[in-house]
């Protein structure tokens, strides 16, 4: 039997959901990734969410913003119950509508504490530390088949539930592991938030640059449409200079 708070929690989220059903509704979802998307109350959500709310609000729709973890997000999108996920490379959803412009291009980098000497040099240099990681990521086909066949033994593999990466920094403060995985302005932005961003250094990259988007459902008969949409005020905002507006509120500077 759901207890009063669970089938309150439930409500809630159906709730939420019916209102991406409306046709001047669009919800996206992901868990929070600032500075791409930070907390839906807060007075700056996330670039991500600041460009989608001027793209949709100039064409009649209202984002709706949920935070929920990313693997969630993902299956919410795919069952139709949501519109879109925020911050997905292509391996994530592969089957997903994508725009043709981008959000972001982002490479996995390999965080250290400033005390440690080690550095990585491909796949097997992993055995010698704890990575910490977030169930449900995407860190390319080499790093992905790393976590799953290496068990907790090599990776603390965090739930999606409430802030991991956070966690993660936490615990790699502490020196409880020996690396974390994560995308460069996403770490350093929470490692500052944090206030303990002096007390670390990249070791490597695990994977080149990866263009990173808005995707669409793709069980949803107007995705394709919110792509072309999202792809044309991209557009706009970057001839206009307001993109560049955006970004600086982040600390961050165009991509292109």
């Amino acid at each position: 039997m759901l207890s009063i708070r669970h089938l309150f929690s439930v409500l809630i989220l159906l709730f939420a959901f019916a209102k991406s059903a409306t046709a001047d509704k669009i919800t996206i979802a992901a868990d929070v990734w600032c500075p791409f998307n930070c907390d839906p109350s807060a007075d700056q959500p996330g670039f991500m969410i600041e460009v989608a709310n001027k793209v949709f609000s100039a064409r009649g729709y209202e984002v709706n913003y949920i935070v929920m973890s990313w693997s969630r997000a993902i299956r919410e999108a795919e069952l139709g119950n949501i519109n879109g996920i925020i911050g997905a490379f292509p391996g994530d959803a592969p089957h997903f509508i994508f725009p043709e412009q981008e959000l972001s291009i982002l490479s996995n980098t390999f965080f250290i504490h400033k005390d440690s000497n080690w550095r990585y040099q491909g796949v097997d240099s992993l055995k010698q530390i704890q990575l910490v990681a977030i169930s449900g990521y995407d860190y390319g086909p080499e790093l992905r088949d790393y976590i799953q066949q290496s068990g907790s033994e090599h990776v603390s593999l965090l739930s999606g539930q409430g802030q991991p990466l956070r966690r993660g920094i936490k615990m790699l403060n502490l020196k409880r592991v020996g690396a974390i995985v994560e995308a460069d302005q996403v770490f350093w932005y929470t490692a500052q938030q944090l206030g303990v961003a002096e007390n670390f250094k990249a070791a490597g990259r695990s994977s080149e640059p990866m263009k990173s988007y808005i995707a669409f459902s793709p069980a949803l008969e107007n995705s394709s449409e919110f792509a072309q949409i999202l792809s044309e005020g991209i557009v706009t905002l970057r001839a206009s200079g307001e993109l560049a507006e955006i970004l600086q509120k982040y600390g961050l500077k165009d991509w292109r």
